[in-house]
């Protein structure tokens, strides 16, 4: 009869040390890996010193301390896409790429170009569209990053994705889930980032509370496009998933929670930093009104767009 000494120690539990090391060593140098990307897009492409002598000390938080926020939050989400998809080499870092970009900056410049009278430091320049590219250039060389430390360009073969979408389950659903985006942007507009008088001085609304009705009516008038503009930001948001649902090698509960986590912060975690847009409280609100809604939105996206792949 075979026995196991006390001093030895099942492989099983060796080999899950070494994974834990591993993981955690990949995710030390993803997050050092963001920090960097962040810093050499800013060489490459600085703000105008104009912009620059209005940023605070603080915003959300220090410096430092969004600089830890932002690259952690990168290093999980994106990492947890890597290890979880099917593709390898450049193929991954497209999908890292698209779901980083679309999520990160896209979207979110999207916004702020339309709201745009709110912010005149970006008045009567180009300097959204630097934003968006900075955003571009940030994403480019952490992708990469991200695809070498997973080991993304290596041989190995990988699972195979669970998922798919198809053409005709997409437009109908989408249909759907965009105008449940309307909602989630209303409610969550109002019963959390318009709570804060800051925030509604900041946009030329009311120092008084008004009723969500009367808000509601208010913004309707002012902007009537208002419904078809987030209306087909709902799509974008879907679309910034495709990349994620097609690849993915896990079940449905960890793609669900994956999405929802991606959607809630990957768009608001650079709110963190001192902004020289907006005030501190401006952008703690939207952190917390965006990543709750768009992070329910998230969830409901992976659960009804994805269809199960066929085992045959």
């Amino acid at each position: 009869m075979k026995t196991l000494s006390l001093g030895s120690t099942p492989s099983v539990n060796t080999f899950s040390f070494k994974s834990m090391f591993a993981l955690l060593g990949q995710f030390i140098g993803a997050t050092a890996a963001s920090i960097v990307s962040l810093m050499i897009a800013g060489a490459l492409l600085p703000m105008p010193q104009s912009i620059l002598e209005q940023t605070p000390e603080a915003g959300m938080m220090s410096l430092p301390a969004a600089m830890l926020f932002n690259g952690a939050v990168n290093a999980v989400l994106l990492l947890w896409v890597a290890r979880r998809s099917s593709l390898k080499g450049f193929a991954l870092a497209g999908q890292l790429f698209l779901v980083s970009f679309l999520a990160q900056t896209f979207q979110t410049q999207v916004e702020t170009a339309y709201f745009l009278p709110a912010f005149p430091l970006l008045h009567g320049n180009f300097e959204v569209y630097r934003l968006i590219l900075r955003g571009a250039i940030t994403s480019a060389i952490f992708v990469l990053l991200v695809t070498l430390m997973t080991g993304g360009f290596s041989r190995k073969p990988r699972a195979a994705a669970k998922f798919t979408v198809h053409a005709q389950q997409f437009v109908r659903v989408s249909a759907r889930l965009a105008a449940a985006y309307f909602v989630l942007y209303l409610l969550f507009g109002y019963y959390v980032a318009w709570q804060s008088q800051e925030l509604r001085v900041f946009y030329g609304g009311p120092a008084e509370l008004n009723s969500f009705a009367n808000q509601t009516m208010a913004a309707l008038m002012s902007k009537p496009e208002l419904p078809v503009f987030q209306y087909f930001r709902g799509v974008l948001w879907i679309i910034c998933l495709i990349p994620l649902f097609k690849s993915f090698t896990g079940g449905r509960v960890e793609l669900t929670a994956l999405s929802a986590l991606a959607l809630a912060l990957l768009p608001t975690a650079q709110l963190a930093f001192p902004n020289p847009l907006m005030p501190a409280e401006v952008s703690l609100y939207h952190f917390w009104e965006v990543s709750i809604s768009t992070g329910i939105f998230g969830a409901l996206c992976a659960w009804f767009v994805p269809a199960k792949v066929a085992v045959n």
